[in-house]
């Protein structure tokens, strides 16, 4: 999906399908799933790299789609004044963002500390910061999927929150003595792409203060020095790179968020709605949810040394719905389709509901047996997501906005 997309395009409707594979005959079933769901499901068995993995969720998804307006013949469609929710959604970006930055310098001080002198106080202040930085940075995934200044070219998204982390690889950078555990040092090894290599961000951090099923101690900090200053070049590499963001988002700046601000009304919403779409329409139900019901990834979530995946999804989730309702979207959608935001605001409540379903602990959900109720509570979720996507999408285009998910 990397060819630019033009206003008008007949392609549209192709290219939004393009990530599909070829349905099958309608009587047969695809790992306990019916034949309705079996395309979105085979894109996310096609697409089982996850948050982190080769193609990670972000600006490529919509390869180089910056035009966002939809044509058409009636000069008088789409004549109303989004003005307000532009500016709102640029302030939201904005506050999220800081909000994120300063749990991750909260995050980089309490590593310091632990390095400086390892104690069990300390490694539990370190991990509190860590639960409070993942949370508030999952937040923010509502503001990928558009090439914006996280995800666009040379931006940060794969330095951030990569996954999965392998800890052989970050067992061997502790263990050469040789080699520099500087930030910049780190985020030169780091690569998403095949073969996979993520020497940075979060769960990196995550690895280093849990260890494989919790088993990290401050004994551990304490006898391998160098562990703890991976986490804390780690944590000073995540704060940077979120300061980069929030420089980008700030107000009165000659920025990515003047940009945003300057141009036409709908190409600005085509951002929000983008984000927020394609996170709870592709991203969470094929390529994390969906993508963990194979048995090839019976270990796949997001967070597993801290035993907090049940989490992850929820974070993400409330990104997108501050999106929609924090921003005035859901009233400019209720002035166009009144029934469509009823459909709506009830499809975040019963999203948010199925993804409440998905307790801990994460693993019974990961690759569980076909008719079991592990895996009709995933199916539900991942369901509950593309249904409210798809109501999302028509919302956008009801307001002249072209929203692309995806396998949908």
């Amino acid at each position: 999906m990397g060819s630019t997309l033009l206003v008008g395009s007949a392609n549209v409707a192709d290219m939004a399908l393009a990530r599909e594979t070829p349905s099958v005959d309608a009587d047969k079933r695809h790992n306990g799933l019916s034949t309705s769901a079996a395309p979105r499901i085979l894109v996310a068995q096609a697409e089982a790299s996850g948050e982190g993995g080769p193609g990670e969720g972000g600006g490529q998804v919509l390869g180089t789609i910056t035009e966002f307006r939809l044509s058409s013949n009636d000069p008088n469609a789409f004549n109303y004044d989004a003005s307000s929710q532009v500016s709102a959604y640029a302030d939201l970006v904005s506050k999220t963002y800081v909000e994120a930055q300063s749990a991750a310098v909260a995050l980089k001080d309490a590593m310091a500390a632990l390095r400086e002198t390892p104690s069990a106080e300390k490694l539990e202040a370190a991990r509190a910061a860590w639960l409070d930085a993942r949370a508030a940075y999952l937040k923010t995934e509502a503001f990928l999927f558009y090439a914006g200044p996280v995800d666009g070219p040379g931006g940060p998204l794969p330095r951030l929150n990569a996954w999965p982390v392998d800890p052989a690889v970050i067992d061997g950078l502790l263990s050469d003595t040789s080699q520099s555990l500087g930030f910049r040092s780190l985020a030169q090894l780091n690569r998403i792409e095949a073969p996979v290599n993520v020497t940075t961000g979060l769960h990196v951090i995550e690895y280093l203060l849990w260890g494989v099923d919790g088993g990290a101690s401050a004994e551990t900090f304490a006898s391998q020095p160098r562990r703890g200053e991976y986490a804390a070049s780690a944590a000073q590499l995540l704060a940077n790179d979120l300061s980069l963001l929030t420089a980008a988002w700030a107000s009165g700046a000659n920025n990515y968020r003047a940009s945003v601000e300057s141009m036409d009304q709908r190409n600005a919403l085509g951002r929000a709605f983008n984000g927020m779409t394609v996170l709870v329409g592709y991203e969470m139900p094929l390529r994390r949810i969906g993508a963990g019901l194979f048995p090839a990834n019976k270990n796949f979530q997001p967070s597993p040394f801290s035993k907090t995946s049940e989490l992850d999804n929820r974070y993400a989730f409330e990104g997108a719905k501050r999106v929609y309702f924090e921003t005035g979207i859901d009233r400019l959608v209720k002035a166009t389709d009144e029934a469509l935001a009823t459909k709506i605001a009830a499809g975040f409540e019963r999203a948010e509901t199925a993804l409440g379903a998905m307790d801990a602990p994460y693993e019974r959900f990961l690759a569980p047996a076909s008719g079991s109720p592990e895996r009709a509570t995933a199916e539900a979720a991942a369901r509950a997501l593309t249904d409210l996507a798809r109501d999302l999408r028509q919302a956008g285009n009801r307001l002249g906005v072209l929203v692309v998910v995806p396998g949908m």
